[in-house]
């Protein structure tokens, strides 16, 4: 039998395509089980708060064999964590470390296994072990604060770690100060592309970062998954970096590393409406 061709305009293949990758990136399985994480105070067990000494436990329950990763938030600064460990056959992972005074401050983590996120983001504080009824005071600036108070190890004081000082995460790793106005442009390109997921969404100029955007938010992310909201934050930046194609350096005009980017967000969620609006982000950026 011979071959039969059918010819369309450019905007018909342009919507098969889109439809195929609709249909694609929708049929992705989503993982049985959602990973969940759980802190608690093993120094003080069913205390709801934290203190300079206690020792704490974070234990993960998910499916077998599943990496596991953290992307860290002390007092503003982020650390996007690599693999640090893996769930067992029976599909828990634990660690146990003990707050330090450098610890002291607000915190939040994002845990992530298997390319999932854990339910839910764990916030919580990590105060000073001030005694009842002692004397102390508070200074702030900013988001900077000291705290001077009487403990049972006498009058000590605690202070908000600056932006410059290395911060602890919850598996030990410590991270670097921020580098201020010696931090390299990748640096500078990566701490507003955080600001603009996690927070605002896209305020990309058009056009003129084509795949370099998508690359710069791989690096940064790494192994962590997004949240919905953040998710979303990352298809309007990726739209506006490919909304003028004529101003993409040649060099960023590939779409590999943003293709890349987009399967692991369809990977990671499990929600079919954002799975097919991330479909649609693949089909935009290649008939760019």
């Amino acid at each position: 039998m011979g071959a039969m061709v059918i010819s369309t305009g450019t905007g018909s293949v342009m919507r098969v395509m889109r439809a195929l990758l609709i249909l694609a990136v929708a049929g992705i399985p989503v993982a049985a089980q959602n990973p969940v994480v759980r802190l608690t105070n093993t120094t003080r067990p069913g205390s709801a708060d934290f203190q300079i000494g206690d020792r704490f436990e974070i234990a993960i329950a998910a499916t077998a064999n599943q990496p596991v990763s953290v992307r860290t938030t002390m007092n503003g600064r982020t650390d996007w964590g690599p693999v640090i460990g893996w769930t067992g056959m029976d599909g828990r992972w634990s660690t146990t470390q003990q707050f330090e005074k450098g610890d002291f401050g607000d915190w939040m983590e994002v845990w992530t296994v298997g390319g999932k996120l854990a339910k839910a983001p764990v916030h919580f504080s990590v105060g000073a072990p001030c005694l009842k009824g002692g004397q102390g005071f508070a200074m702030s600036t900013g988001a900077h604060m000291v705290l001077t108070c009487d403990t049972a190890e006498g009058r000590q004081t605690f202070g908000v770690l600056s932006d410059t000082d290395p911060f602890r995460t919850p598996d030990g790793r410590v991270v670097p100060g921020r580098m201020g106005s010696n931090m390299t442009p990748e640096q500078y390109h990566m701490e507003i592309m955080q600001y603009l997921i996690t927070v605002r969404g896209s305020e990309l100029r058009s056009g003129r970062y084509g795949d370099e955007a998508g690359n710069l938010i791989l690096k940064m992310i790494g192994v962590n998954a997004l949240d919905e909201e953040e998710t979303r934050h990352v298809l309007a930046i990726v739209r506006a970096a490919f909304e003028k194609p004529e101003l993409i350096p040649q060099a960023a005009k590939d779409p590999s590393g943003t293709l890349l980017l987009l399967r692991n967000l369809a990977d990671s969620t499990g929600q079919e409406s954002l799975k097919q609006r991330i479909a649609e982000t693949m089909a935009y950026v290649q008939t760019q």
